[in-house]
């Protein structure tokens, strides 16, 4: 006697679809946070991303550039430490993670007025590090830097 099973449709539907629901799964699974769809639509100097909970990497005293790196209006960003500086008016200095808090992108530089995410499209603020336009709901986190003459070191 046969205990095997003649394949009807509903038998091989099933089968089917497990199996090309598994890989898909498993592409979605990742513990990272950040996907292989974040850094191939990203800028090239973004594809170094790292997780959101990485934050700011650099050593305190080191120093990030001149002031005349980062454009008035805009921001550079530092890859190595991590950091995103940003000049929202003349003479004015702030710091931020460059680590995008939606997905753990990294931040483009920029001279438009905002700290762009290129992976997704998050936007945020020069001044506070707010989120302008999501799908990013958090803030970047603020980096301590200080500004001595012409040179930005982290603080």
């Amino acid at each position: 006697m046969s205990t095997e099973h003649p394949l009807t449709r509903r038998r091989f539907t099933a089968t089917a679809t497990a199996g090309l629901a598994l890989p898909v799964l498993a592409a979605c699974g990742s513990d990272d946070g950040g996907t292989a769809a974040d850094s191939s639509s990203a800028e090239p100097s973004d594809a170094s991303s790292s997780p959101a909970e990485d934050g700011a990497g650099g050593a305190t005293g080191a120093v990030l550039a001149s002031t005349s790196d980062v454009p008035v209006g805009g921001c550079a960003v530092f890859e190595s430490e991590k950091v995103v500086v940003t000049q929202p008016t003349e003479g004015e200095f702030k710091a931020f993670s460059s680590t995008c808090t939606h997905q753990g992108c990294a931040v483009s530089s920029s001279s438009d007025g905002e700290i762009p995410c290129n992976c997704h499209g998050s936007r945020f603020s020069l001044e506070d590090g707010s989120v302008l336009n999501g799908p990013a709901t958090a803030p970047l986190d603020e980096v301590a830097i200080t500004v001595e003459g012409d040179s930005i070191t982290l603080a």
